[in-house]
């Protein structure tokens, strides 16, 4: 396959160049990266409409599919960047925009796809310029209708910078930029009324997916002489539209096929009679829906209709506590009629409404007036929830309420938009002052900072404590940032509030963060100072035994470390953390123990204690793990790097920098000065050991690996801590390296494995470099001799032999 959508072709390799330095902080910019997922059923029909789209964006540069709801823009959008990935040699990248709910926060919802970073002096839009303008790259925007400004604004602004880039938008309506192409998207093909029981099946998509999916539900229904008349009916009345066809053939569970085509037929006539103005497209989606919805008894209505309240999943509890006891008896039935969405992928399971579903039960609850009475019952309770999460952070059954907060994220959202535009400062400061250790450890600094900023900006009275709490959140997601000033100035606020309300827990805590925002800017003196004077103001608490007083005991003692660590007082280090670790252990806070064990990791692997450093390591980076805590996940992966490259594997080293790299990237933040120095030494090492050919090549293959499945490389890297000192890990080949690999024991040229695997010459040449960074060869020949000692599979593509 050959390169078909211009722009620069090169190779990141090539973007880097040869003769590169290494930075002063010693991280290098992050490589491309995919985040299309896999779809969970079959992508029926739509071959023309590929067609179509690949010619549209070869002569254009943005083309937006357009359409109702339920017509399959987004997954059709989906396949095209499935199919032509290998084409878009810098990444194709879905951005999902239905549940962003305010137009300024689109530029940044795509960087944080992207993994790109934040810049304290420079717009979004010029940082994401700057990283789009080499190689070709795709980018699906998906659900763009409420926020088509904001979506023109960045396109514009992006399309007019990047030559190589392509953008790919789903809304219900064009985005209205220059250069934009349009595609409609209508209903897969129906069949003719003329066809026989055989064309009925065979001769229309529509048909097809009418049965695919009812087997899903009815698994003995098969098209017969008899129902196929009916079939057709059905899939002719609904226009061929995904989303109906699908709400159609669940019913299969219960009704005949001849029964929903009765009432398909009734709904359609009611419906052309009442809206004749209305476009077919939508009359048709109308239909499905309200037949659907008008099989529900009143009840179940009631409860369809409050649940669009919601933005994204909820749980049961969330409905009891806004919709009302009863509405938790009626879920059920509203699955089982595929309403609502029921996902068992989550712990607790939850529950979601389809975006368009949701748009037709929120058109339901605005004329029933009833919509005010919702959304001020889900504010009240997702401020709560948020506030139980903020009383038990730092403690047992921390790591349940962060996988709860970010389950509940978009209602978060929504209750904090909700406040604000109604002028309720109480309730917006209430949220958003119990968020900021969520915002922290699951690295949504920017979006924290942003919220806390907004809310201190309102006017109103609000609760003291709770203002108080806003400006230490602000403290601390800048302090991560590196914005010292902003971080100082927030915290001193904080300060003087604690301080005048008695709340010496809190201002221990605000005057740690003061020590911290020293540490990020190299003053270890100040840093001191600062911790040590937490310690005084902890002392009564400390002195009772109270939890509270224990947490700040062990944080400062685990801070204390970090200053001992950044003067490289090694044994100290390790003293202070590991009497930190006794004391957060006896409160069960599993975020300070992770703290501890890494900067016990780095402290005995300075003192030549290797099987320790791995042991502390291992031990940190999967408690990370668990807490799905990002920075610190980046922090542990570099010194599991570090390790490594102490056991002579510079090629590990330099992929786990990539992978450190594009996890501060993604979420804007940076490393302690004395971590950057240790970056800068052990790279220059790695450096001069593989030299910058290859660093580059095993570095972008650790961003690329564990953006696309972090918790599974995470997870080799935690089985290779735990090898013995002498081992050496296998190597672990992508899918499409093991491809690439078992054709060169063959000596194929690039040219002919690009023919043989239908990629293009450049994409081969790339992985042929991957592979030989990770084997750590010189030559493709100690590749080929590789694949043929660990006996790799060396068919032709096609074979029954050949890697799938």
């Amino acid at each position: 396959m050959t390169m078909a959508f211009g722009g620069a072709d090169r190779s990141v390799v090539d973007e880097l160049g040869e003769g590169s330095s290494t930075p002063s902080r010693g991280w290098l910019p992050s490589p491309p990266l995919n985040n299309l997922p896999h779809p969970v059923t079959s992508f029926v029909g739509r071959g023309s409409e590929l067609v179509e789209l690949r010619v549209l964006l070869q002569r254009h540069r943005m083309v937006t599919l357009v359409g109702p709801g339920g017509a399959g823009k987004s997954r059709l959008g989906l396949e095209f960047a499935r199919e032509y990935s290998d084409e878009f040699v810098d990444g194709c990248w879905l951005v999902e925009l239905a549940s962003v709910p305010d137009p300024d926060l689109v530029p940044h919802t795509i960087a944080s796809v992207i993994g790109v970073p934040e810049h304290p002096d420079r717009p979004t839009e010029d940082v994401l310029a700057a990283r789009l303008s080499a190689a070709p790259a795709l980018i699906v925007l998906d659900n763009c209708e409420h926020l088509v400004g904001a979506v023109a604004a960045i396109a514009s602004v992006l399309l007019g910078r990047c030559a190589g880039l392509r953008i790919i938008a789903t809304s219900r309506e064009r985005i209205a930029i220059a250069g934009e192409a349009i595609q409609h998207v209508r209903g897969l093909s129906i069949p003719d009324e003329s066809a026989d029981a055989a064309g009925v099946v065979a001769g229309a998509d529509s048909t097809q997916l009418f049965l695919e999916r009812a087997r899903a539900v009815h698994p003995q229904l098969a098209a017969t002489n008899d129902n196929a008349v009916d079939i057709a009916r059905i899939c002719r009345r609904l226009d061929g539209l995904p989303l109906a066809i699908e709400l159609a053939a669940t019913r299969t569970s219960s009704l005949s096929v001849d029964e929903i085509a009765a009432r398909i037929d009734d709904q359609f006539a009611l419906l052309t009679q009442g809206n004749r103005a209305a476009l077919p497209h939508h009359r048709t989606l109308i239909a499905a829906v309200d037949w659907s919805y008008n099989l529900l008894s009143p009840a179940e209505r009631q409860v369809f209709d409050s649940l669009a309240v919601f933005t994204g999943s909820f749980r049961i509890d969330d409905v009891r506590a806004v919709c009302g006891v009863d509405a938790v008896g009626r879920l059920a039935a509203l699955v089982d009629k595929s309403l609502v969405v029921f996902d068992t992928n989550t712990e607790p399971n939850s529950y979601r409404l389809l975006e368009t579903l949701r748009t037709y039960a929120l058109a339901h609850v605005r004329r029933n007036a009833d919509l005010e009475r919702l959304n001020h019952a889900h504010a009240q309770h997702f401020c709560a929830v948020a506030e139980a999460a903020a009383t038990t952070f730092r403690g047992r059954g921390d790591t349940q309420w962060l996988v709860r907060l970010e389950q509940s994220h978009p209602n978060l959202r929504a209750a904090l938009a909700w406040s604000v535009a109604r002028g309720d400062a109480a309730t917006a400061t209430r949220i958003a002052a119990a968020l900021p250790h969520f915002w922290g450890v699951r690295g949504h600094f920017r979006e924290g900072r942003r919220w806390l900023v907004t809310v201190l900006a309102m006017p109103g009275e609000v609760d003291a404590a709770a203002t108080a709490g806003a400006w230490l959140g602000v403290g601390e997601l800048a302090t991560f940032q590196n914005d010292v000033a902003s971080a100082r100035e927030a915290l001193d606020r904080a300060a003087v509030i604690f301080r005048r309300l008695g709340s010496s827990a809190r201002l221990a805590r605000t005057i740690q963060y003061r020590g911290l925002t020293a540490l990020f800017a190299d003053d270890v003196d100040e840093a001191e100072v600062q911790i040590r004077e937490a310690l005084v103001v902890a002392k009564p608490a400390i002195d009772a035994g109270r939890p509270s007083g224990l947490l700040a005991q062990g944080w400062s003692l685990m801070l204390l470390a970090g200053v001992e660590l950044g003067r490289r007082q090694y044994r100290a280090a390790d003293r202070d953390a590991e009497a930190a670790e006794r004391i957060l252990r006896a409160v069960g806070d599993s975020e300070g123990m992770s703290w501890t064990s890494l900067i016990r990791a780095q402290s005995v692997w300075r003192s030549d204690r290797f099987t320790d450093a791995r042991t502390h390591a291992h031990r940190s980076l999967a408690a990370f793990r668990e807490l799905g805590a990002l920075f610190g996940l980046s922090t542990a992966l570099f010194t599991a790097g570090v390790i490594a490259f102490g056991r002579s594997q510079p090629s590990r080293l330099a992929e786990l920098v990539g992978a450190c790299d594009a996890l501060w990237n993604a979420m804007g933040t940076t490393a302690l000065p004395f971590m950057a120095e240790w970056a800068s030494e052990s790279v220059s090492g790695a450096l001069d050991e593989l030299g910058h050919r290859k660093f580059d090549l095993c570095r972008g293959e650790g961003a690329e690996r564990i953006q696309a499945d972090r918790d599974g490389y995470v997870r080799e890297i935690l089985d290779e801590l735990e090898a013995p000192a002498g081992s050496s890990p296998k190597p672990l080949l992508t899918r499409r390296e093991r491809q690439v690999a078992a054709l060169l024991p063959q000596g194929r040229t690039n040219r002919q494995i690009a023919r043989a695997l239908g990629i293009s010459e450049r994409t081969v040449e790339v992985h042929v470099h991957h592979i030989m960074g990770k084997l750590g060869a010189s030559s493709r020949a100690e590749v080929a001799a590789w694949c043929i000692a660990e006996r790799a599979p060396t068919a032709a593509p096609g074979s029954r032999e050949y890697p799938q």
